[in-house]
């Protein structure tokens, strides 16, 4: 897998939020600059299922949507891609918008609103860089993204982690031939304290540098996690940006 030099990623939609004056709701989103050398590359993964929750925060953020080059659909759940339809025209041209399966209704979605479908049912690089993991199935079909950072190592974005987070971050070494995870962040679908120390003791196997838990991670298994990467773990929310570099 290629490297980029630095990754910028900002936090558009979460269940909660960063600092005063942004918006939370049950959902995700976030953008994703990439940049190496004079070249750079800006994804949007997933969209939250509020489009005023998602306009309102993008607004505030100066995000400029025009600048997307591709979608990234975790999966096909309403909290990850309920403003799919209404946030696709803002971007004002065509794009790719990577899916993990073949949804009939949110396929003809995406293609009234003018994006081009594009099932990640393998793993694919499909921008210098960057990554899916290809569909992972436990009950629910979803991917993840992939982003390797030159000098750091992994970055996983995830959406709610049905397939299990310890599964993806396993996916991500196995597909990307990197074996160091620098940060994952996005949602861990997971709850309680015990279950959370145990996440949490994998990710310190790995020795992960940014472990951020969000959306659907229940709190006391983030308290979990917590407790056992410490000054790691990283609070998110909406307006909240990170870089790597």
């Amino acid at each position: 897998m290629k490297e980029v030099t630095s990754v910028k990623i900002t936090t558009i939609v979460d269940n909660d939020v960063w600092e005063k004056g942004f918006s939370s709701t049950w959902g995700i989103s976030f953008y994703v600059e990439t940049f190496k050398e004079n070249e750079k590359h800006t994804v949007l993964m997933d969209t939250s299922g509020s489009f005023e929750t998602f306009y309102k925060n993008a607004s505030k953020l100066g995000i400029d949507l025009t600048a997307v080059e591709a979608v990234f659909i975790s999966h096909w759940h309403g909290d990850h891609m309920g403003a799919l339809s209404q946030v696709l025209p803002l971007i004002k041209h065509s794009v790719p918008v990577y899916v993990p399966s073949t949804d009939s209704s949110g396929i003809r979605e995406i293609k009234n609103a003018n994006g081009t479908p594009v099932v990640c049912s393998e793993p694919r690089e499909f921008l210098e860089g960057l990554m899916s993991t290809g569909e992972m199935l436990k009950g629910i079909s979803e991917h993840s993204l992939i982003i390797n950072v030159k000098g750091k190592g992994l970055v996983v974005l995830t959406g709610c982690s049905h397939p299990g987070i310890i599964n993806i971050l396993k996916r991500a070494m196995k597909v990307s031939g990197v074996d160091k995870v620098y940060a994952v962040m996005g949602g861990f679908h997971i709850s309680g304290t015990n279950v959370g120390v145990k996440v949490g003791e994998f990710l310190k196997e790995l020795n992960v540098e940014i472990a951020s838990p969000c959306h659907c991670t229940g709190y006391d298994a983030r308290k979990g996690i917590a407790k056992v990467v410490g000054e790691k773990y990283v609070k998110i929310g909406s307006g909240k940006t990170i870089t790597i570099s």
